[in-house]
């Protein structure tokens, strides 16, 4: 299990952060997937795909709350009609 960054250590709960305040991807991925399933190697792999929006400064990717919820929304799809 990787260590909790140090900002995520100091403000646990996700309430404490604002929607666009700037996360970076290990930030992002301990504070709103504490448990799994996505690592900020997946959000990475997101961003890639064009999926997540990102803010490049210092070659340091940053992101926020919202980009995340707006992804997440993106990618939902209805359930399947069963026969």
């Amino acid at each position: 299990m990787k260590p909790v960054p140090r900002r995520v250590k100091l403000r646990p709960s996700a309430d404490a952060w604002s929607d666009t305040e700037p996360l970076l991807l290990e930030e992002a991925a301990a504070l709103l997937f504490p448990n799994g399933p996505y690592t900020a190697s997946t959000l990475r792999t997101c961003y890639r795909q064009g999926l997540l929006e990102v803010t490049v400064c210092a070659r340091k990717l940053t992101t926020s709350k919202r980009a995340i919820r707006e992804m997440m929304e993106a990618a939902r799809r209805p359930a399947r009609e069963r026969p």
